[in-house]
């Protein structure tokens, strides 16, 4: 298993101006680690539309767009492993955070989760490039094939949580896409 907040931390190196899409878990953890927090779509107030705010954001810009989801969520809105398999945007990397501890669910198992192979469901979806990550040595070595091929692609990686997950943010969505949004755009005009 991957220790979650590790693996948030090795995203955070790699990353230079992708914007980041992220919900429940993911969303606290990678906002603690983040250092281009005005790239950074917060769902703090949705849970299950991650990987459907990922799409539409890909869809209207031509950068990198890496969605944090967890399984318990994605769960709830299997259908859109099918919307970005069929629209196909290059552009989009979707990490799921699949943990055995239900950490969203305070430790109650969620009935069906765990039998659901979701890499199985995203290559069936359509997504050209699906990866399985259980070791963390693994990944970071990985992590720079898995990131700049073209996507649609999917990653699953096996985490667990420290007992101490951070809080959320204090931003909003609303907040975040304000931010996002102006970074976009002053980025666009170029130096001045």
């Amino acid at each position: 298993m991957i220790p979650s907040l590790e693996a948030m931390k090795a995203i955070d190196r790699w990353r230079s101006e992708e914007v980041m899409v992220s919900a429940t878990t993911a969303l606290r953890e990678w906002s603690s680690v983040s250092r281009r927090r005005d790239l950074d779509l917060d769902l703090s107030d949705c849970m299950d539309k991650a990987a459907s705010l990922g799409l539409g954001v890909a869809l209207a810009q031509p950068r990198k767009v890496v969605v944090l989801d967890c399984d318990s969520v994605l769960r709830s809105n299997l259908a859109a492993l099918v919307t970005v398999g069929n629209v196909g945007p290059e552009n989009l990397v979707h990490v799921l955070l699949e943990d055995a501890s239900h950490l969203s669910t305070d430790g109650m198992p969620i009935p069906g989760l765990e039998g659901i192979d979701f890499v199985a469901h995203a290559r069936e979806s359509g997504y050209p490039r699906t990866y399985r990550f259980d070791d963390l040595e693994e990944f970071v070595v990985s992590l720079e094939e898995v990131m700049a091929g073209p996507g649609p692609t999917f990653v699953s990686l096996k985490v667990v949580h420290d007992r101490e997950v951070p809080d959320y943010p204090s931003s909003t969505l609303g907040d975040s896409v304000r931010t996002v949004r102006a970074t976009l755009e002053r980025d666009a005009q170029g130096p001045r």
